[in-house]
């Protein structure tokens, strides 16, 4: 058995290593996670030994990154650290980790973990086996939930369709998605989120069961969604009692393994054959009204209507449009300029991304970056956008400009894998561009996804010298004891608490919150959308330092964006 040690202080690399090949065992050994990541990739360990904390990459980066690739998804792995905190292992369990020894460890106790989880990653390997052989020959059911799946449900509504005759004229499919499940899977582990799943197929099931089980069904789709053909409920506003019964059933408390949990659920119908005359639109109207509903509120319910037709069809236009957007020169970097509020001076640039189709003209950025995310295309514009805005900012340094920062928004998706760091290294080097000049904007809900392995991407980005600032802050749900943990400059309010500083309380003292709290931390605070001299005078006041919005310039080309440098104390005076 192979087995790789991940330690970078070499006196217990080196002891470790001794102990493990006198039990026989064939040994690789690594200085720190990156390194352990390699030799993982190049020779597939039985079983990795991880050290918590380490230069580079951490052991909860590694985890992250072990899991994230194919071939050692099922790697047992076992973290050794002196921090006992409850809050760091369950860390290292949630992304994925199988053992969690705390040091000093006596030698008995780490060998008798070694060996648990060889024999059982062994029993895992001729049970997968054996799972891949049944699943070959029968894919009809979920294996998590035994609910009917997707092949089996598409099977039983053709079989409702093709008996729609008298009485039975009409067929309904409901799809329903529980609201914020992953939060479950991140905060308290996958077998809770289990529970949760099991728990809503079984609600489900027996509340279609009360009913004519020969033409009611229920299955699972993935992840939290399921689905519910329904026959015999004749009108829309029997489809909604029907589908808001379904939802109360999924919005009662779930008890799952000591844990009190309230979750919500939205769903999307569809009505043969009102809507359509096929089996597989009917699935995949209920499956774009449960997408429309998720994005208005949750426990939202939505029936289906030809706008949505129109919605997916310009989702699909968009999408195939955006992979050749690149190559055709078609996507844009604009800059906006940030302003210190006390002297007038420039003091940094936010890159943002546009995007003119030669058909569909400008195309708003809020409607294409979600089609980006979702596709993944997103990864390559966004190294696109970060190189050409550095080199745009080592352009004007060799003009002669200086004393300014360049800020370009990150994407969840560029956070997977752990590829930022090494991105962020190879574009400074790539463009000349001084690190201290860039800066890197994250979101909260970006921020909030693995925290453990976005803390470590954040501190290793951090180490190269760029800055790094939290966009669009207050929009989201924040823990204030992850926030002071993040490794941030600066703090960006929101500009939906901007517009409204001057009239609405509410949103002035939340500022005035979010400006105290930054301040409290460290960081500076910059205000986004800011367009009046009066909503500037209130935050000068509340001591922000810096701000962009149309008072002073509306994202601009670079051309016109470089006149800024010599103009802007003209058009925003100090005040």
């Amino acid at each position: 058995m192979k087995i790789l040690i991940a330690e970078d202080e070499p006196s217990l690399r080196e002891n470790l290593q001794w102990m493990l090949e006198m039990e026989g065992y064939t040994v690789l050994a690594a200085c720190d996670g990156r390194d352990a990541f390699e030799r993982a990739c190049d020779s597939a360990p039985d079983l990795v030994i991880t050290d918590v904390m380490m230069p580079h990459l951490d052991g909860y980066g590694l985890v992250k990154a072990l899991r994230e690739r194919e071939s050692t998804a099922t790697t047992p792995i076992i973290m050794l650290s002196a921090k006992a905190d409850r809050g760091d292992i369950r860390a290292g369990m949630n992304l994925g980790a199988d053992d969690y020894i705390t040091k000093p460890y006596r030698r008995e106790e780490l060998l008798a973990a070694i060996s648990s989880r060889l024999a059982r990653k062994a029993s895992l390997d001729e049970a997968a086996l054996r799972l891949r052989t049944e699943a070959s020959q029968d894919q009809q059911y979920d294996a998590l939930t035994t609910l009917p799946g997707k092949e089996q449900f598409d099977k039983r509504l053709a079989t409702a369709l093709a008996g729609c005759s008298g009485t039975r004229n009409v067929v309904s499919v409901v799809c329903l998605g529980l609201d914020g499940f992953s939060k479950i899977n991140d905060s308290l582990g996958k077998i809770v989120g289990d529970g949760v799943l099991r728990e809503a197929a079984k609600r489900l099931f027996e509340h279609l069961d009360q009913f004519d089980a020969s033409l009611n069904v229920v299955a699972r789709l993935g992840g939290d969604t399921f689905v519910a053909c329904l026959t015999g409920v004749h009108d829309q506003a029997a489809l909604e009692c029907a589908a808001t019964e379904l939802l109360s059933l999924l919005a009662a408390p779930y008890l799952v393994d000591g844990n009190t949990l309230f979750l919500t659920a939205c769903a999307g119908a569809s009505i043969y054959p009102l809507h359509t005359d096929t089996a597989h639109t009917l699935l995949l109207n209920a499956e774009s009204a449960l997408h429309h509903a998720k994005s208005c509120a949750p426990g939202s319910y939505w029936l289906f209507d030809a706008a949505m037709n129109r919605q997916v069809a310009r989702r699909l236009q968009l999408h195939n449009a955006l992979h050749v957007a690149l190559e055709r020169d078609e996507l844009q970097v604009f800059y906006q300029p940030q302003v210190r509020i006390e002297t007038g001076d420039l003091v940094g640039f936010e890159a943002l991304l546009r995007w003119q189709h030669p058909a569909l003209g400008w195309i708003s950025p809020a409607e294409f970056i979600p089609v980006a995310e979702e596709s993944g295309i997103i990864i390559k514009i966004g190294e696109w956008v970060m190189r050409t805005a550095a080199a745009q900012a080592v352009a004007w340094l060799a003009l002669g400009h200086s004393g300014f920062r360049m800020a370009v928004n990150l994407s969840v998706r560029q956070f997977a894998g752990n590829n930022l760091p090494n991105l962020v290294r190879k574009v400074l080097h790539d463009t000349g561009l001084p690190a201290q000049v860039l800066e890197l904007e994250v979101t909260e809900s970006l921020a909030l996804q693995s925290v453990a392995s976005t803390l470590g991407t954040l501190h290793e980005c951090k180490s190269l010298g760029v800055k790094l600032a939290m966009d669009d802050f207050g929009t989201g749900y924040s823990s204030l004891s992850y926030l002071k943990r993040y490794p941030l400059n600066a703090l960006k309010i929101d500009q939906s608490f901007v517009r409204n500083i001057t009239q609405d309380a509410g949103d002035a003292a939340i500022t005035q919150a979010i400006v105290a709290m930054a301040h409290s931390f460290g960081m500076s605070v910059i205000a986004e959308g800011v367009e009046t001299t009066e909503q500037l005078e209130f935050l000068r006041t509340l001591g922000c330092e810096e701000f962009q919005g149309y008072l002073f310039s509306r994202p601009v080309p670079a051309f016109e964006a470089v006149k800024c440098f010599s103009g802007y104390q003209g058009r925003v005076a100090p005040l």
